[in-house]
């Protein structure tokens, strides 16, 4: 009877853990229980045994220090003091947990072709989210589509990640604010972020579509609710005032904190993603 009642509080604990753990972590604790159940004969094997099982539990809930690197060169994710624009990029530290730490090396105007030099900031193990704009040449001069073009630069990118050994997550290019007369959100980043996209679904690569999290966003909030998301920009002559107010390509701070927090809802949602299991389990506030 004392055995029976050892297994029930037991197993009971190990419910109490698995409400709280991933659910790959749940098969370990079902595993030690099956131990427990079927080796252990008496109270006292038990008593001696929990204690090393609470601290494996323990152990294994404990997370662990990762590395994240943001690079890039896309304009709304840096930071940009001579505009008061402030990247999306920097609001992504508080998505996760705190052995979690996001370091963003992005930078707009220093636009890297070499896929080694471009990853040279990180290290084996780091994640890497990566929004790599195309570099642009002349594909007709060289029998190609421009998506042809985009592709291999992409491709040598994930060669390149593969080899230095780092987990790369592959970003959108976020959509620019851009409305019509009419208060229609249009689409400004042309056949690139498709490429991304096909690309991606091909080879299994791990993707965060920030230019539809983006486009979505402008669409749903509309251009009025939207306006102070991003910097104003000044207008080169009083006729193109009116146009300047339906377009933005730079965040203001409320506006970065808008897309991160969307971000970490497109990981939250996609149990693939490496940086699902890192997020605060509270839901990102907007």
């Amino acid at each position: 009877m004392r055995e029976k009642f050892a297994k029930f509080i037991f197993f009971s604990y190990l419910c109490g853990q698995i409400g709280n753990q991933p659910a790959t972590d749940n098969w370990q604790l079902i595993g030690w229980y099956i131990i427990v159940k079927h080796n252990l004969q008496n109270m006292k094997k038990v008593l001696l045994v929990l204690p090393a099982l609470m601290m494996c539990v323990a152990m294994m809930a404990e997370p662990k220090p990762l590395r994240v690197l943001v690079l890039g060169d896309d304009p709304m994710m840096v930071t940009d003091e001579a505009n008061n624009a402030v990247g999306y990029a920097t609001m992504l530290q508080p998505l996760f947990d705190d052995a979690v730490t996001v370091e963003v090396q992005a930078s707009a105007t220093q636009q890297q072709p070499d896929p080694a030099a471009l990853l040279a900031p990180a290290s084996k193990g780091d994640v890497v989210m990566l929004c790599k704009l195309p570099v642009e040449v002349d594909a007709e001069a060289e029998g190609k589509t421009q998506a042809d073009v985009y592709l291999e630069q992409l491709q040598a990118i994930q060669q390149a990640a593969k080899k230095k050994g780092v987990k790369l997550i592959w970003l959108t290019p976020a959509c620019p604010r851009y409305f019509t007369p009419e208060g229609t959100q249009v689409h400004r980043m042309g056949v690139f972020p498709e490429v991304v996209r096909r690309m991606c679904k091909r080879d299994e690569m791990q993707l965060i579509d920030v230019e539809m999290i983006t486009f979505n966003w402008l669409t749903e909030a509309g251009m009025d609710s939207t306006a102070k998301a991003f910097v104003p920009v000044v207008p080169a002559t009083q006729q193109a005032s009116e146009k300047v107010a339906r377009e933005g390509n730079l965040l203001s701070e409320a506006g970065a904190q808008q897309v991160a927090a969307r971000i970490g809802d497109a990981i939250r949602a996609d149990k693939r993603n490496l940086l699902y299991k890192r997020l605060k389990q509270e839901k990102s506030e907007r």
